[in-house]
């Protein structure tokens, strides 16, 4: 071959043309529908929580906003090279195994961030390293479509009381705080989901780090903003929560009581940003331009051989579009008929009752396939045990959830006065059941439970997953149910009552085991 001809082929494996780089990106806009296709349930997990939660109701905008970002810098991707990539498949892989587990496992926040990593292998495999790391952040904000942080509430919620009780006491005003309620000499007040901040910190993650890439070009001016609208939201909140109180309590209850105090926190959350993108906004920098012409180096390597690219395409196919039919057969294989309780057989010196003896209480549980209650009688102190049992679970009806409470926090009759865990035996077995103390009109109520999964029983959400998937992938179902025993007390028999439930689950615990063993072999 002579030298025009070396300088020829190689001038061809140099630069792409045009046909391939279209045909790349309809294979990428094809592949994404496909994958929005096999995985539709997810995304509409994701899009009913975000239509019914107001700290997630940015889900709808994240798409709409990362295809803005891509689109305001298209020039950049003119002289940047497009290549089938073997990572983007690795990427796809991985993601798509963590589906499968989150899924088996009914653990939604790792199904749905897998499921955005899946999108992001895909158009990795398709497109190439390269146009990954020029359109890094826009495929990186994709993320925050995933409705993750509601297991921030508890904690939150408690940082937010003991803010505020410190900080009204020390303003003069005495406190007396059980669990969340709070009462002051003007009224009471009550800490609930709205008042963590949880809200304003998920609005302010997703806001603040926008503003950070759109404003400033250096790494580490990012990460400082993005640390920052982390902080400066949770301290906000309490400010915020104090001056609700204080201003509630300075006003004889005339202002900050009803919604008056939503609309106050949203305007003082505003401010809060606002301010922080004034501050910000001292040290912005100048945007990046397109590069104007392309770089050798980093066009050499891109034109590979046709067939060797259709290869690594199809594999990337493969490697998001199988776990979907995996799942349909595991869960076949785990299929079990209707949902039927058998009678639990009670120890002597406890008669059954009817439930109706207990105070009206029920725990913030859905999706169930049944429910169980009943009743029995010890020395005039009668003990109630209710089941909520799941099978074939699925998105809005399973076990492990966070809507799934023994008692929320803006319940209408019952309110938490404590919660800790107990150590019992379930007739000779050791366990550890997690304890809640609730009081209403109606008295006061003690209810410990625990979460019983294909024969296992635990306190953990993290371990009940674990033990869901094992099940799963063995064949076994999902049986799972959440247990909870509980009665009524008084001020000055406490510790009367929780004999009597350690007494219960020691001498009718191996009667409950069976019956949830029987029921799930039914």
């Amino acid at each position: 071959m002579n030298t025009e001809g070396i300088a020829m082929l190689e001038s061809g494996r140099g630069a792409e043309a045009p046909s391939m780089r279209r045909l790349h990106f309809v294979l990428l806009a094809a592949g994404l529908l496909w994958l929005l296709f096999w995985y539709r349930d997810t995304f509409m997990a994701m899009a009913e929580i975000w239509n019914r939660s107001d700290t997630f109701a940015h889900g709808f905008v994240i798409a709409p906003i990362s295809a803005w970002l891509i689109w305001r810098r298209r020039h950049f991707i003119d002289h940047v090279p497009i290549a089938a990539s073997w990572l983007g498949v690795v990427i796809g892989l991985g993601a798509g195994v963590a589906w499968l587990l989150g899924e088996i496992a009914s653990v939604n926040a790792v199904s749905q961030f897998a499921f955005v990593g899946m999108l992001v292998g895909l158009v990795w495999a398709v497109m190439g390293t390269a146009v990954v790391r020029t359109y890094a952040f826009p495929l990186g904000f994709l993320f925050f479509m995933v409705p993750f942080g509601e297991f921030l509430f508890p904690t939150m919620m408690d940082w937010t009381t003991d803010f505020i009780i410190w900080a009204v006491r020390a303003s003069g005003v005495p406190v007396y705080a059980e669990g969340y309620n709070l009462v002051i000499p003007s009224g009471r007040w009550q800490v609930v989901e709205g008042c963590s901040g949880v809200r304003y910190l998920m609005a302010s993650i997703v806001v603040g780090s926008l503003y950070a890439y759109l404003n400033y070009r250096s790494t580490q001016k990012r990460l400082l903003f993005v640390a920052a609208s982390i902080v400066v939201p949770i301290f906000a909140n309490w400010l915020r929560a104090y001056g609700i109180v204080m201003l509630g309590h300075l006003s004889s209850n005339k202002l900050a009581a009803g919604a008056d105090h939503l609309i106050y926190g949203w305007v003082f959350f505003g401010i809060i940003i606002m301010a922080l993108f004034w501050i910000g906004a001292r040290w912005q920098e100048d945007e990046e331009q397109a590069p104007a012409a392309p770089a050798a180096a980093r066009t050499s390597h891109v034109a590979d051989m046709t067939a060797a690219r259709g290869v690594v395409l199809a594999a990337a196919f493969v490697a998001v579009g199988l776990w979907s039919p995996l799942l349909g057969y595991l869960d076949r294989q785990g299929e079990h008929g209707p949902l039927q309780f058998v009678a639990i057989e009670g120890a002597s010196g406890w008669p059954a009752v009817d439930p109706a003896v207990l105070p009206p209480w029920a725990p913030s549980y859905a999706g169930m396939r049944g429910e169980h209650r009943a009743a029995w009688l010890q020395a005039d102190r009668p003990v109630g045990l209710y089941i909520a049992y799941y099978r074939d679970q699925k998105p809005g009806e399973e076990l492990i959830s966070s809507e799934n409470r023994v008692l929320i926090s803006k319940d209408p009759v019952w309110k938490r006065t404590a919660s800790g865990a107990r150590a019992v035996r379930l007739g000779a077995e050791p366990q550890q059941w997690n304890a809640l103390e609730m009081v209403s009109s109606h008295g006061r109520m003690m209810v410990w439970n625990v979460y019983w999964v294909g024969g296992r029983w635990t306190t953990s959400d993290h371990l009940a997953k674990v033990y869901l998937a094992l099940s799963r992938l063995a064949g076994d179902g999902d049986d799972s149910a959440a247990v909870m025993v509980y009665t009524p007390y008084g001020e000055d028999d406490h510790d009367a009552a929780e004999a009597t439930l350690a007494r219960f689950l020691a001498e009718m615990g191996d009667a409950l085991d069976a019956l949830l063993a029987q029921t799930a072999a039914r």
